[in-house]
């Protein structure tokens, strides 16, 4: 993957498609499940992101404001194997980082945003926690 312009990251990961959030996991692994839903914000001038995660999982409960982690965009069926969540030990060489990534991504993935956490909060009406993030770089 090499670096790409953020309006063609945007063309290729459309909002509400499916998204795999990629962190850093126990013992230097990695950390990979499926967001409920993705969207972009203020894309022109300052490209955030929002994506969501159900609460009470153990996924993304210890991001932090200025964590960074990758959201990748694998097919629909490729994503909803991460549904559950999945965890990679540091051993683990099924999904190796990608080049200029700092996490493995799953296979397939045709477009991953290198992020950092701006936010996060419970939303009130739904068992979910929303992500806002900052855009550092798009890959493709």
């Amino acid at each position: 993957m090499k670096p790409i312009p953020v309006l063609d990251a945007f063309g290729s990961a459309p909002p509400r498609s499916p998204c795999v959030l990629c962190m850093k996991g126990a013992q230097g692994g990695a950390d990979l499940i499926m967001t409920e839903w993705f969207t972009w914000l203020n894309i022109k001038r300052n490209p955030m992101i929002s994506f969501s995660l159900p609460r009470g999982i153990d996924f993304g409960k210890d991001l932090r404001e200025g964590d960074e982690f990758v959201l990748a965009f694998p097919p629909p069926d490729t994503a909803l194997r991460y549904k559950q969540g999945m965890h990679l030990s540091a051993e683990n060489k099924l999904s190796p980082a990608v080049d200029g990534l700092p996490f493995p991504v799953p296979g397939g993935t045709e477009v991953a945003l290198h992020c950092s956490l701006a936010g996060a909060y419970n939303y009130p009406f739904k068992k979910v926690r929303i992500f806002n993030c900052n855009l550092e770089e798009a890959y493709g």
